[in-house]
């Protein structure tokens, strides 16, 4: 409970600058301020909303979920709406005296918003990502969540790695881990990525019905959510033993990371440890083909500030929890691709990671 009233408390420091209310949609969110942990079923069938004044905090939802709204009481006091979302906020808001009201703009559909427009007697704003600005930065509790949620993904690709022979296909080794993430922990983080072979060279393939052979690259890239918080990992293998190209791209990809991670600390820009990779792959004349960003934020969701990009002008904080995850990619070979999770701090950062990477 003390988490959420300190989130509470930050969170309408900057609302009273900028409007008498927020309503929250956002999945994630919604679940960082109260705890509220069902999801939605889509964009136009949501679990329910907060909503948020100087003074006062609902939890609107619907008979489906008034159960669980109950537990964020007393911070949430729950709305129970049986005519929808909008229909609610129409009797609600004039008795709280709000004249502006700030929504989402990613998480409320054109038609919510337009009925919205139409039916309250209020100015709607969208609000900038306020609730994203203070989950970037982890406390203790967090960080220990995602830790344990890390330990329970690498526990389980341990186990798949011993699983890896010819003839065993992509589907059946995501299967595979999508049961032991439900069995381990609530379930994967994200759909993982099985990709052998040329298919090792798209960075978000979809496991595939094509069977391992020998002599090719495995790409497995997964995580699970404990109580909430994703995890994030990646491990190239090589079915068989390793030939002479696999080794040097393998090689040169961890050399990249190291060289990401001697810059990681906080106070630097997003920019400064993915230009840093690319960097060492430009000296080998294979800077085109690292085709993503080094790294993103994790936490309640699998992707979220801050972002490590060449393109990124934002400065890293500490107790932000980023991935680092270089990878070459080659059409007609397959790729490799490395990735860890740390914690950045003053002085560089934190390993969560205790799987290591293969040697030669």
């Amino acid at each position: 409970m003390k988490f959420y009233q300190q989130r509470l408390k930050r969170l309408r420091l900057s609302l009273a600058r900028l409007a008498d209310a927020i309503l929250i949609t956002c999945p994630e969110n919604r679940r960082y301020l109260s705890g509220f942990s069902p999801s939605d079923v889509s964009l136009t069938e949501s679990s329910g909303a907060l909503l948020i004044t100087s003074k006062e905090a609902f939890l609107l939802t619907d008979p489906r979920y008034q159960e669980e709204a109950k537990e964020c009481a007393p911070l949430f006091e729950p709305c129970i709406y049986r005519k929808g979302l909008v229909a609610e906020l129409e009797k609600l808001l004039p008795l709280l005296g709000v004249k502006k009201l700030l929504v989402e703009p990613s998480y409320v559909s054109l038609s919510s918003f337009r009925l919205m427009e139409k039916k309250l007697s209020c100015e709607i704003v969208e609000a900038r990502p306020l609730v994203e600005k203070l989950r970037a930065v982890k406390d203790e509790h967090e960080i220990k969540l995602i830790q344990e949620s890390l330990r329970i993904a690498e526990e389980i690709l341990a186990v798949v790695a011993k699983e890896i022979r010819p003839g065993v296909s992509e589907k059946e080794i995501a299967a595979r881990i999508i049961m032991l993430s439900h069995l381990k922990a609530e379930g994967p983080s994200f759909p993982p990525i099985v990709a052998s072979g040329r298919n090792a060279a798209r960075p978000h393939a979809e496991p595939s019905d094509k069977k391992l052979a020998l002599h090719e690259p495995l790409i497995i890239d997964m995580g699970v959510k404990w109580q909430g918080y994703c995890s994030d990992i990646t491990r190239t293998f090589w079915v068989g033993e390793p030939d002479e190209r696999f080794i040097k791209v393998y090689s040169l990809v961890k050399k990249a990371k190291e060289a990401a991670e001697a810059q990681i600390r906080a106070g630097v820009k997003g920019a400064l440890p993915d230009l840093a990779a690319r960097e060492v792959f430009k000296k080998e004349g294979v800077d085109k083909n690292f085709w993503h960003s080094l790294g993103h934020g994790v936490g309640l969701a699998i992707h979220e500030a801050p972002t490590l990009s060449f393109r990124s002008r934002r400065h890293l904080r500490p107790n932000q929890v980023v991935t680092v995850e270089p990878g070459l990619y080659f059409p007609e070979w397959g790729g490799v691709r490395l990735e860890d999770m740390v914690v950045i701090t003053k002085q560089g950062f934190k390993r969560l990671n205790s799987l290591g990477f293969l040697s030669f």
